[in-house]
């Protein structure tokens, strides 16, 4: 499987949990990386924080590109998870957003993505 998690209000909200389980799922041969709507130059700032948080190396880091930024980010969610074959994403749909819950929906990748309740980091990181 391929398998991406979203960082704001996923990730970094149920830490421990996506720690372990991103190790599990590569042990066992799975693909597991970051999909998030963070522009992709701030792939370096957020690798260094999933490194000294102790996360693996993830497999692949998708973010977000300059004629995506203007956007909601379930544009260039939905197209990276279509694109790269993501079997499953992890979201909050940007803390319950109504706007990208109807998106995720209209663009046919809803039943790809295992919606979290948004919420923010329990403990900080």
């Amino acid at each position: 499987m391929k398998i991406s998690i979203d960082l704001d209000g996923t990730l970094w909200a149920k830490a421990d949990f996506f720690c372990e389980f991103m190790r599990a799922m590569q042990a066992r041969g799975h693909q597991v990386g970051i999909l998030t709507g963070h522009a992709h130059a701030s792939a370096v700032e957020d690798m260094a924080r999933l490194y000294a948080a102790g996360f693996p190396i993830p497999d692949f880091y998708f973010g977000r590109t300059p004629e995506y930024i203007p956007l909601n980010g379930a544009h260039f969610k939905s197209m990276i998870i279509k694109r790269e074959g993501i079997d499953l994403h992890f979201d909050d749909y940007d803390y319950d957003n109504a706007d990208t819950i109807k998106l995720f929906a209209d663009l046919g990748q809803e039943e790809r993505i295992a919606r979290l309740k948004a919420q923010q980091p329990i403990k900080k990181l």
